[in-house]
Protein backbone atom coordinates (compact mmCIF):
# COMPACT_ATOMS: atom_id res chain seq x y z
CA UNK A 1 0.00 0.00 0.00
CA UNK A 2 1.53 3.61 -0.98
CA UNK A 3 2.36 5.66 1.79
CA UNK A 4 0.35 8.69 1.76
CA UNK A 5 1.94 12.03 0.49
CA UNK A 6 2.25 15.19 2.84
CA UNK A 7 1.10 18.04 1.01
CA UNK A 8 2.78 21.25 1.82
CA UNK A 9 0.90 24.59 0.89
CA UNK A 10 2.56 27.77 0.05
CA UNK A 11 1.34 30.87 -0.28
CA UNK A 12 3.78 33.00 -2.28
CA UNK A 13 4.25 37.10 -2.24
CA UNK A 14 6.64 39.09 -3.02
CA UNK A 15 8.97 39.24 0.40
CA UNK A 16 7.53 36.48 1.60
CA UNK A 17 6.11 33.18 1.81
CA UNK A 18 3.22 31.62 4.57
CA UNK A 19 3.81 27.68 4.88
CA UNK A 20 0.92 25.42 5.99
CA UNK A 21 2.36 23.47 9.31
CA UNK A 22 3.91 20.33 8.38
CA UNK A 23 6.90 20.40 11.55
CA UNK A 24 8.08 22.93 14.37
CA UNK A 25 9.43 25.38 12.00
CA UNK A 26 8.53 28.71 11.34
CA UNK A 27 5.74 29.13 9.25
CA UNK A 28 6.13 32.52 7.95
CA UNK A 29 9.27 33.19 6.06
CA UNK A 30 11.73 35.27 3.64
CA UNK A 31 11.36 35.08 -0.26
CA UNK A 32 15.12 34.22 -0.63
CA UNK A 33 17.06 31.77 -1.76
CA UNK A 34 18.54 31.53 2.07
CA UNK A 35 15.23 31.12 3.95
CA UNK A 36 14.32 29.00 0.87
CA UNK A 37 16.82 27.03 1.06
CA UNK A 38 16.09 26.08 4.60
CA UNK A 39 12.43 25.17 4.14
CA UNK A 40 13.53 22.53 1.79
CA UNK A 41 15.65 21.21 4.03
CA UNK A 42 13.02 21.04 6.51
CA UNK A 43 10.77 19.66 4.07
CA UNK A 44 13.33 17.24 2.78
CA UNK A 45 13.87 15.59 6.96
CA UNK A 46 9.67 14.28 6.65
CA UNK A 47 9.91 10.29 6.82
CA UNK A 48 7.29 10.07 4.39
CA UNK A 49 6.56 11.59 0.43
CA UNK A 50 5.73 15.08 0.15
CA UNK A 51 4.88 17.33 -2.40
CA UNK A 52 4.95 21.52 -2.16
CA UNK A 53 1.98 23.43 -3.60
CA UNK A 54 1.85 27.01 -4.36
CA UNK A 55 -0.37 28.89 -6.81
CA UNK A 56 0.91 31.22 -9.62
CA UNK A 57 1.74 34.77 -8.87
CA UNK A 58 3.12 36.77 -11.16
CA UNK A 59 6.42 35.19 -11.19
CA UNK A 60 7.25 35.41 -7.01
CA UNK A 61 6.96 31.52 -7.36
CA UNK A 62 9.99 30.81 -9.98
CA UNK A 63 12.88 30.62 -7.14
CA UNK A 64 10.69 28.68 -5.27
CA UNK A 65 9.97 25.84 -8.25
CA UNK A 66 13.25 26.71 -9.64
CA UNK A 67 14.87 25.58 -5.95
CA UNK A 68 12.51 22.63 -5.02
CA UNK A 69 13.55 20.82 -8.47
CA UNK A 70 16.73 21.50 -8.09
CA UNK A 71 16.56 19.63 -4.85
CA UNK A 72 14.30 16.90 -6.52
CA UNK A 73 11.84 17.69 -4.35
CA UNK A 74 8.00 17.24 -6.05
CA UNK A 75 5.95 21.04 -6.13
CA UNK A 76 2.76 21.65 -7.87
CA UNK A 77 2.07 24.88 -9.11
CA UNK A 78 -2.28 25.11 -9.01
CA UNK A 79 -4.34 27.53 -10.65
CA UNK A 80 -5.28 30.31 -8.75
CA UNK A 81 -9.26 30.69 -9.24
CA UNK A 82 -9.52 26.93 -9.15
CA UNK A 83 -7.94 27.31 -5.09
CA UNK A 84 -10.49 30.51 -4.54
CA UNK A 85 -13.44 28.78 -5.94
CA UNK A 86 -12.44 25.56 -3.67
CA UNK A 87 -12.07 27.88 -0.47
CA UNK A 88 -15.43 29.13 -1.24
CA UNK A 89 -17.30 26.03 -1.66
CA UNK A 90 -16.14 24.87 1.38
CA UNK A 91 -17.40 28.82 3.46
CA UNK A 92 -13.74 30.14 4.09
CA UNK A 93 -14.77 33.97 2.86
CA UNK A 94 -11.75 35.30 5.08
CA UNK A 95 -8.80 35.68 2.84
CA UNK A 96 -5.37 35.93 4.51
CA UNK A 97 -2.00 34.49 3.87
CA UNK A 98 -2.22 32.34 6.49
CA UNK A 99 -5.59 31.06 5.28
CA UNK A 100 -4.22 30.70 1.71
CA UNK A 101 -1.72 28.25 2.79
CA UNK A 102 -4.33 25.97 4.37
CA UNK A 103 -6.44 26.28 1.79
CA UNK A 104 -3.90 25.71 -0.74
CA UNK A 105 -2.70 22.14 1.18
CA UNK A 106 -6.40 21.24 1.59
CA UNK A 107 -6.93 21.65 -2.19
CA UNK A 108 -4.12 19.64 -2.42
CA UNK A 109 -5.28 16.79 -0.39
CA UNK A 110 -8.61 16.55 -2.46
CA UNK A 111 -7.79 16.92 -6.03
CA UNK A 112 -3.90 15.24 -5.80
CA UNK A 113 -2.59 17.81 -8.02
CA UNK A 114 0.39 16.77 -11.09
CA UNK A 115 4.13 17.98 -9.80
CA UNK A 116 5.52 20.26 -11.91
CA UNK A 117 8.06 18.10 -14.73
CA UNK A 118 12.14 19.50 -14.49
CA UNK A 119 11.94 21.34 -18.24
CA UNK A 120 15.33 22.42 -20.16
CA UNK A 121 16.71 25.79 -19.86
CA UNK A 122 15.59 26.89 -23.39
CA UNK A 123 11.93 26.31 -22.20
CA UNK A 124 12.31 29.21 -19.90
CA UNK A 125 14.07 31.29 -22.23
CA UNK A 126 11.76 30.63 -24.96
CA UNK A 127 9.07 32.12 -22.66
CA UNK A 128 10.73 34.98 -21.58
CA UNK A 129 11.80 36.26 -25.42
CA UNK A 130 8.24 35.53 -26.83
CA UNK A 131 6.72 37.31 -23.59
CA UNK A 132 8.69 40.21 -24.52
CA UNK A 133 8.15 40.28 -28.05
CA UNK A 134 4.60 39.72 -28.01
CA UNK A 135 4.16 43.38 -25.46
CA UNK A 136 6.69 45.06 -27.90
CA UNK A 137 4.19 44.05 -30.78
CA UNK A 138 1.08 45.29 -28.58
CA UNK A 139 3.32 48.35 -27.75
CA UNK A 140 3.78 48.92 -31.27
CA UNK A 141 0.39 48.65 -32.16
CA UNK A 142 -0.70 50.87 -29.76
CA UNK A 143 1.10 53.67 -30.85
CA UNK A 144 -0.02 52.71 -34.45
CA UNK A 145 -3.38 53.78 -33.25
CA UNK A 146 -2.68 56.44 -32.18
CA UNK A 147 -2.28 58.20 -35.76
CA UNK A 148 -5.66 58.11 -36.16
CA UNK A 149 -7.42 60.36 -36.31
CA UNK A 150 -4.53 62.49 -37.20
CA UNK A 151 -2.68 64.18 -34.17
CA UNK A 152 -0.65 67.43 -34.84
CA UNK A 153 2.85 66.84 -37.08
CA UNK A 154 5.03 67.11 -33.39
CA UNK A 155 2.67 64.07 -32.28
CA UNK A 156 3.25 62.22 -35.73
CA UNK A 157 6.97 62.59 -35.61
CA UNK A 158 7.04 61.58 -31.66
CA UNK A 159 4.68 58.53 -32.52
CA UNK A 160 6.57 57.79 -35.43
CA UNK A 161 10.44 58.04 -33.99
CA UNK A 162 8.59 55.23 -31.11
CA UNK A 163 7.38 52.89 -33.83
CA UNK A 164 10.84 52.61 -35.37
CA UNK A 165 12.62 52.20 -31.81
CA UNK A 166 10.05 49.71 -31.15
CA UNK A 167 11.12 47.62 -34.47
CA UNK A 168 14.54 47.79 -34.03
CA UNK A 169 13.93 45.86 -30.22
CA UNK A 170 11.58 43.32 -32.00
CA UNK A 171 13.82 42.35 -34.50
CA UNK A 172 16.49 42.30 -31.26
CA UNK A 173 14.13 39.95 -29.30
CA UNK A 174 13.26 37.47 -33.30
CA UNK A 175 16.90 37.60 -33.44
CA UNK A 176 17.28 36.12 -29.66
CA UNK A 177 14.48 33.64 -30.47
CA UNK A 178 16.33 32.42 -33.36
CA UNK A 179 19.75 32.00 -31.74
CA UNK A 180 18.28 30.20 -28.87
CA UNK A 181 16.55 27.55 -31.58
CA UNK A 182 19.32 27.13 -33.42
CA UNK A 183 21.59 26.38 -29.98
CA UNK A 184 18.87 24.09 -28.84
CA UNK A 185 18.32 20.84 -31.19
CA UNK A 186 14.87 19.48 -29.53
CA UNK A 187 13.58 22.74 -29.62
CA UNK A 188 14.84 23.18 -33.22
CA UNK A 189 13.26 20.01 -34.02
CA UNK A 190 10.15 20.86 -32.74
CA UNK A 191 9.47 23.72 -34.22
CA UNK A 192 10.54 22.63 -38.14
CA UNK A 193 7.56 19.62 -37.22
CA UNK A 194 4.65 21.85 -35.94
CA UNK A 195 5.90 23.78 -39.38
CA UNK A 196 4.64 21.19 -41.63
CA UNK A 197 0.92 21.99 -40.38
CA UNK A 198 0.03 24.45 -43.05
CA UNK A 199 -0.57 27.82 -41.72
CA UNK A 200 1.28 27.35 -38.44
CA UNK A 201 4.53 29.29 -38.73
CA UNK A 202 7.05 30.34 -36.80
CA UNK A 203 5.33 32.77 -34.49
CA UNK A 204 2.64 30.01 -33.79
CA UNK A 205 4.97 27.06 -33.39
CA UNK A 206 7.16 29.16 -31.15
CA UNK A 207 4.40 30.27 -29.11
CA UNK A 208 2.71 26.61 -28.79
CA UNK A 209 6.02 25.52 -27.37
CA UNK A 210 6.78 28.51 -24.40
CA UNK A 211 3.00 28.53 -23.27
CA UNK A 212 1.66 24.74 -23.87
CA UNK A 213 5.09 22.30 -22.68
CA UNK A 214 2.59 20.33 -21.66
CA UNK A 215 2.01 19.31 -26.05
CA UNK A 216 2.69 15.71 -26.55
CA UNK A 217 1.89 14.67 -23.06
CA UNK A 218 -1.23 15.07 -22.12
CA UNK A 219 -4.03 13.38 -24.28
CA UNK A 220 -6.04 15.89 -26.90
CA UNK A 221 -9.02 16.16 -24.71
CA UNK A 222 -6.51 17.47 -21.74
CA UNK A 223 -4.66 19.51 -23.99
CA UNK A 224 -7.61 21.16 -25.76
CA UNK A 225 -8.96 22.12 -22.13
CA UNK A 226 -5.48 23.63 -21.19
CA UNK A 227 -5.60 25.74 -24.42
CA UNK A 228 -8.91 27.18 -23.50
CA UNK A 229 -10.67 25.41 -26.56
CA UNK A 230 -12.72 22.89 -24.50
CA UNK A 231 -16.97 23.62 -25.25
CA UNK A 232 -18.91 23.32 -21.76
CA UNK A 233 -22.24 22.12 -21.51
CA UNK A 234 -24.62 25.48 -20.21
CA UNK A 235 -27.98 23.24 -19.77
CA UNK A 236 -30.10 23.23 -16.59
CA UNK A 237 -32.77 20.74 -16.18
CA UNK A 238 -34.85 21.26 -19.37
CA UNK A 239 -32.97 24.19 -20.95
CA UNK A 240 -30.46 23.54 -23.40
CA UNK A 241 -28.08 26.44 -23.21
CA UNK A 242 -25.02 27.44 -25.95
CA UNK A 243 -21.94 25.32 -25.26
CA UNK A 244 -18.73 27.94 -24.57
CA UNK A 245 -15.46 27.56 -24.49
CA UNK A 246 -13.68 29.07 -21.52
CA UNK A 247 -10.45 29.49 -19.65
CA UNK A 248 -6.95 28.36 -20.63
CA UNK A 249 -4.27 30.07 -22.44
CA UNK A 250 -4.78 33.15 -23.98
CA UNK A 251 -1.65 33.49 -25.58
CA UNK A 252 -2.07 30.11 -27.18
CA UNK A 253 -5.78 30.51 -28.09
CA UNK A 254 -4.61 34.05 -30.01
CA UNK A 255 -1.77 32.38 -32.17
CA UNK A 256 -4.21 29.66 -33.00
CA UNK A 257 -7.05 31.79 -34.38
CA UNK A 258 -4.82 33.43 -36.37
CA UNK A 259 -3.23 30.63 -37.97
CA UNK A 260 -6.93 28.80 -38.06
CA UNK A 261 -7.65 32.10 -40.45
CA UNK A 262 -5.17 31.00 -42.37
CA UNK A 263 -5.65 27.43 -42.57
CA UNK A 264 -9.83 28.19 -43.56
CA UNK A 265 -8.06 29.45 -46.71
CA UNK A 266 -4.91 27.34 -47.82
CA UNK A 267 -5.39 24.30 -45.81
CA UNK A 268 -7.28 22.12 -47.98
CA UNK A 269 -8.01 19.64 -44.89
CA UNK A 270 -9.27 21.90 -42.83
CA UNK A 271 -10.98 24.38 -45.10
CA UNK A 272 -12.90 21.85 -46.25
CA UNK A 273 -13.69 20.80 -42.40
CA UNK A 274 -14.76 24.37 -41.59
CA UNK A 275 -16.62 24.78 -45.05
CA UNK A 276 -18.56 21.44 -43.87
CA UNK A 277 -19.81 22.89 -40.78
CA UNK A 278 -20.61 26.02 -41.99
CA UNK A 279 -23.03 23.88 -44.62
CA UNK A 280 -24.23 22.59 -41.83
CA UNK A 281 -25.45 26.19 -40.49
CA UNK A 282 -22.81 26.49 -37.46
CA UNK A 283 -21.96 30.27 -37.04
CA UNK A 284 -18.10 31.42 -38.49
CA UNK A 285 -16.96 31.99 -35.05
CA UNK A 286 -17.98 28.12 -33.45
CA UNK A 287 -16.73 26.74 -36.58
CA UNK A 288 -13.43 28.79 -36.67
CA UNK A 289 -13.15 27.65 -32.90
CA UNK A 290 -13.52 24.44 -34.02
CA UNK A 291 -10.54 24.35 -36.44
CA UNK A 292 -8.13 25.83 -33.62
CA UNK A 293 -9.17 22.48 -31.73
CA UNK A 294 -8.03 20.44 -35.19
CA UNK A 295 -5.04 22.20 -34.85
CA UNK A 296 -3.92 22.03 -30.88
CA UNK A 297 -4.61 18.22 -31.57
CA UNK A 298 -2.75 18.05 -34.62
CA UNK A 299 0.43 19.91 -32.25
CA UNK A 300 -0.09 17.46 -29.30
CA UNK A 301 -0.16 14.66 -31.86
CA UNK A 302 2.89 16.24 -33.81
CA UNK A 303 4.61 16.48 -30.39
CA UNK A 304 3.57 13.28 -28.75
CA UNK A 305 4.96 10.77 -32.01
CA UNK A 306 8.25 11.44 -33.90
CA UNK A 307 6.86 9.16 -36.43
CA UNK A 308 3.85 11.00 -36.92
CA UNK A 309 3.25 12.96 -40.07
CA UNK A 310 0.91 15.95 -40.70
CA UNK A 311 -0.87 15.96 -43.81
Amino acid sequence: MNEPCVYIGIDVAKATLEVSPFDKGKSSIDNTKKALASLLRRASKLNTPIMLCCEATGGYEKLLITMALEAQIPIALLHAKAVRDFAKSKGILAKTDRIDALVIRAFAEQNKPRAIEPSPQWQADLKGLVDRRERLLLMKNAESNRLDPLPSKVLVKSITRIQKQLAKEIQVIETAIEELIQSAPELLESVRRLKQVKSIGNNTAQTLIAHLPELGQLSDKQVVALAGLAPYNQDSGAFRGVRRIQGGRAEVRRVLYMAALVAIRYNPILMTFYNRLKERGKPSKVALTAVMRKLVVLANRIMKDPNFIPV
